[in-house]
């Protein structure tokens, strides 16, 4: 079996703003997560405080290196 990459996943809990549920959320990626309730992909928006929105197409996944957030 070839090995492509790594999939690091993180659960949290959080309320998911579709389904008004304080949940589970499971992140594949560094900032979505989906409800483990409704199924919706929602975005991790940090401002003070740690918001989810709900992702949609406008939403944008890029792939970065560590590296580039610490100069």
């Amino acid at each position: 079996m070839a090995r492509i990459g790594t999939l690091e996943t993180q659960i949290v809990t959080g309320e998911c703003p579709e389904c008004s549920t304080n949940t589970l959320l499971v992140s594949w990626s560094s900032h979505i997560y989906r409800c483990v309730n409704c199924g919706h992909d929602l975005e991790q928006r940090v401002n003070g405080v740690i918001k989810y929105v709900i992702a949609d197409r406008d939403t944008k996944l890029t792939a970065r290196n560590l590296d580039d957030d610490h100069g």
